[in-house]
Formats: C-alpha cells, sequence, structure tokens
C-alpha cells in the first residue's frame, strides 16, 4: 500500500480547504492515462470510484488512490517537501 506522510495529509487538507469541490468531488492521486499534464503523475478532481482508497484528515477524504495504482506502488511513498524546482508534491517508487 501506498504511503502518504502527514506532509503530504496536511498539503492535501489545505487544497481541499481552499477549493470548493461540488459534492461527491474528491482529490485523487493520478497517472497516465488520467493524468494529462506534464510529469509522472498529478493530483486531479474526481468522483469516488468503488474499490478506491480514501486518505482522510480529520474525517474529511483528502485523496483517493485507485485500488491499481496502491497496488502498483506498494511500498512507495507520496510526500510533500522542499525539491530543488520548490515545494511541492513527490512521488518516490520503490
Amino acid at each position: 500500500m501506498l504511503k502518504v506522510t502527514e506532509a503530504a495529509q496536511t498539503a492535501l487538507k489545505r487544497i481541499f480547504d481552499i477549493r470548493e469541490l461540488p459534492p461527491g468531488r474528491y482529490l485523487r492521486l493520478a497517472i497516465p492515462p488520467r493524468w494529462h499534464e506534464a510529469g509522472d503523475f498529478g493530483i486531479v478532481i474526481d468522483q469516488q470510484e468503488q474499490g478506491d482508497r480514501a486518505v482522510a484528515v480529520d474525517g474529511i477524504k483528502v485523496l483517493l488512490i485507485d485500488r491499481e495504482l496502491d497496488r502498483k506502488l506498494d511500498k512507495s511513498v507520496f510526500d510533500f517537501k522542499d525539491t530543488p524546482q520548490g515545494e511541492g508534491f513527490t512521488l518516490d517508487v520503490y
């Protein structure tokens, strides 16, 4: 199972609090083909699907992870930290 660090959870909660998402919409960790932008992964707004794992902070779902992606990223870490490009989400795949 993909580990979502406390720093990532805090950053996701901040985004969730700032964005006014429609009911039934959540932030989702996505890779291609669901992710269409630059980079190997990103966060998209999506609805929850059967089998998704939901990461919650203070009882609020802040991130959805597809079951297959969660399985593929077993032992990997989704984090939020300073990088050479600035603050941002990182995905360390092992």
